[in-house]
């Protein structure tokens, strides 16, 4: 008895690490970067404060709240309970937010010097700045306190970043390593120069990134006494100003060429997957497993889906 044959047609399946755009939000100013905690989407904003977002399960955003206490904000984190902003003049602030994303301002500490990064380990949080890394104590009240700095061949600090074992500082003459007390005092332990012009950092458990001004994206290890040493990179072109990863793909927020995405052996060697560019200059990533987020200049907030 002869056998009758089906064919069925699959479905392709795209290769991993490919962007779709889903939705932005603009209300005017430049989109420095950008930073959630699992319930609103924030974006610091130069000359224009701290604005907050709501997300769908689409990936829709809708704009909640904007606050301004003045100066460039050009990084803003948040530990789940208050939000921090680097603010370039005025050093490190901090704000509440209430259920609906309604912002509340809380507390300023400005030890001087221009505030570019700010990033906290649930202990401390740490302010890359022109003259060197600072660490801070936030109280119940989220009123900050600066406790250390460490300055380092008056290398300007860009962003700061950690992993648990150590706080990795993205400076303009290369990467640097630090440790951190009980106390939060800072003890510097490395650096890896690979050229001038490190923006940002980030890791994902097995390597260390950087983004750059003129030579791409950068992969590290690092050893356990924080001593770094340098992999790999890969450059596309334009400036790579913030990078971020979520322990699969890295994303780069690549100025006027959009975002791209990169995934990485287990040697450390970076292969690119996909770019996205919907215009305008792209200058923070960040994701909440859901979606992946970036500022732009003059487009606002940027939501992506990624397979």
């Amino acid at each position: 008895m002869a056998m009758i044959g089906f064919y069925v047609k699959k479905t392709p399946v795209p290769p991993p690490g490919i962007l779709t755009f889903i939705d932005e939000v603009d209300d005017g100013s430049y989109y420095a970067n950008v930073h959630g905690d699992g319930n609103f989407i924030y974006v610091a904003c130069i000359g224009d404060g701290i604005r907050s977002n709501s997300v769908d399960g689409n990936g829709n955003l809708t704009h909640i709240d904007h606050v301004d206490q003045g100066s460039n904000y050009n990084d803003v984190w948040s530990d789940g309970t208050y939000i921090y902003c680097a603010c370039y003049y005025d050093g490190i602030r901090s704000y509440s937010v209430d259920g609906s994303g309604n912002l509340t301002y809380i507390s300023t500490n400005d030890q001087g010097s221009a505030y570019y990064g700010v990033w906290g380990d649930g202990n401390f949080i740490y302010a890359a700045s022109a003259d060197g890394l600072r660490s801070y104590s936030v109280d119940g009240s989220g009123n900050l306190t600066f406790i250390d700095f460490d300055e380092q061949l008056s290398d300007t600090s860009r962003s700061v970043w950690g992993d648990g074992n150590f706080i990795y500082v993205a400076c303009d003459y290369g990467l640097k390593t630090y440790s951190v007390n009980g106390g939060g005092f800072l003890t510097y332990k490395n650096t890896n120069y690979q050229g001038d012009g490190c923006l940002d950092v980030c890791g994902d458990g097995n390597f260390i990134y950087t983004s750059h001004s003129n030579r791409g994206l950068m992969s590290y290890s690092v050893d356990g006494n924080g001593i770094l040493t340098y992999i790999n990179e890969i450059d596309q072109g334009n400036t790579y100003k913030r990078v971020w990863c979520d322990g699969n793909i890295i994303y780069a927020a690549c100025n006027t060429d959009g975002l791209r995405t990169y995934s990485v052996d287990e040697s450390g060697i970076l292969t690119h997957l996909d770019t996205n560019d919907q215009g305008d200059n792209y200058n923070g990533v960040w994701g909440d497993g859901n979606f992946i987020y970036t500022g732009c200049d003059g487009d606002g907030l940027r939501s992506y889906s990624v397979s």
